[in-house]
C-alpha cells in the first residue's frame, strides 16, 4: 500500500486578466456595429395636431423621411441632400412603386423646405405622402 502525502492547495487566485480582455473586445464590438444616424433622427421635434389619423399602411410600403433642416435630411435614417431626393429609386434599392413616404419633420423647418422636398419626390413619381404629427390633446374646459 502507498502512502499519499497530502499536498498543500495553493491559495486560490483568479486571473481576471482574460476576461477584462474579453469585455472590453464585446464593447468595441457593440461599439462599431451602433448605426448613429438613427440616433440623429429622435432628435426632431414633431409639430401637433388638434385631429390625427393613425396610418393604415402596410409598414413594408413605407419610407421615412426625416428633414431637420435643409442641409439634415435623412431618407430612412440615410443622409441625402435635398437635390438628391428626385433620385429616390437610384439611392434606395428595392423601393415599391407604391410607396408612402413618411414626412417627419421638425416643427421649426421652414415649410419652403418641405414644400421643396414634396416637389423633388413628385418628380420621382411618388404620389403617396403622409405627415407625422404629435396629437394634440384638446384643452379641459375652462369654467368662467
Amino acid at each position: 500500500m502507498r502512502a499519499y502525502r497530502k499536498r498543500p492547495w495553493p491559495a486560490m487566485a483568479v486571473n481576471l486578466t482574460p476576461l477584462i480582455d474579453v469585455v472590453f473586445l464585446i464593447i468595441i464590438f457593440f461599439i462599431t456595429i451602433i448605426n448613429f444616424s438613427e440616433m440623429q433622427n429622435r432628435k426632431v421635434t414633431l409639430p401637433k395636431a388638434d385631429e390625427a389619423v393613425n396610418s393604415k399602411v402596410d409598414e413594408r410600403l413605407k419610407i421615412s423621411l426625416t428633414i431637420k433642416s435643409e442641409d439634415t435630411i435623412f431618407l430612412d435614417g440615410m443622409n441625402i441632400k435635398l437635390d438628391q431626393l428626385d433620385r429616390i429609386y437610384q439611392i434606395k434599392n428595392n423601393i415599391p412603386k407604391n410607396v408612402t413616404i413618411v414626412i417627419q419633420a421638425d416643427e421649426k423647418v421652414p415649410y419652403a423646405i418641405i414644400k421643396n422636398a414634396m416637389h423633388k419626390l413628385s418628380l420621382a413619381n411618388i404620389s403617396k405622402i403622409e405627415f407625422s404629427t404629435l396629437k394634440d390633446k384638446p384643452d379641459p374646459l375652462q369654467e368662467d
